[in-house]
């Protein structure tokens, strides 16, 4: 296994890597700590069904979960907008093409813990970026694509000169798809403002920055 991955190259790094849990698994203590009575385990089947018609929506419809709750991070990129207030207020208008009350009801369930843990785990991961939060929700994209690549850990990621720098690690199988989704990133990161997101390009004057035009005029004046 290469032991990272910087610009195409393998090079020799001794840092802790990030591997994270698919989001079902992720959510299971949010789920325990929010829905107690959907989480325990019972003895008897007809006291279990809770818990069955909770993992029935993520059988039934684990893609519809997981696009909600991308569709949320996409639409909040700076964390300090992914509130607990937020996070339920979009759970609950998530599965209204389900028929029935009952598959409605626990699919929001499953929305809800799945969007808390995954906000959680970007959190934890956010803490490895030392670029601006204009480039986190980029970032992240990267590694929903890498995730679940063989020996894929996330190691960092930075602005260098005007451009998204990332790091991580992979087997040699998962080498050339991971390499692709950076591929992606940088690409994307080349035209987004590293400080908010919009649409940006390259500055270079004394240094050399991806920005929009608002926040280039705003350094140009400081």
């Amino acid at each position: 296994m290469p032991d990272r991955i910087v610009g195409g190259k393998v090079i020799l790094d001794q840092r802790k890597s990030i591997s994270i849990e698919p989001i079902k698994e992720a959510a299971e203590p949010f789920l325990q700590r929010l829905y107690p009575g959907i989480w325990q385990q019972a003895e008897s089947d007809i006291d279990q069904i809770l818990r069955l018609m909770y993992d029935g929506v993520w059988r039934d419809y684990c893609d519809e979960i997981e696009a909600d709750i991308h569709a949320f991070v996409d639409s909040h990129p700076v964390d300090e907008h992914r509130t607990e207030p937020a996070i339920k207020a979009w759970s609950q208008q998530c599965g209204e093409k389900l028929e029935g009350e009952y598959s409605q009801s626990y699919y929001r369930v499953a929305v809800h813990v799945g969007l808390v843990a995954y906000v959680n785990q970007m959190r934890e991961l956010r803490r490895k970026m030392s670029c601006d939060q204009g480039w986190h929700r980029i970032v992240e994209r990267f590694h929903d694509a890498c995730a679940l690549s063989t020996g894929f850990g996330f190691l960092g990621a930075h602005e260098k000169w005007g451009g998204l720098r990332i790091t991580y690690r992979c087997d040699q199988v998962a080498t050339e798809a991971c390499r692709e989704a950076e591929r992606v990133a940088i690409e994307h990161a080349a035209v987004t403002c590293e400080t908010c997101g919009q649409p940006g390009k390259l500055r270079q004057t004394a240094w050399r920055k991806t920005l929009c035009d608002e926040h280039a005029g705003s350094r140009y004046n400081d």
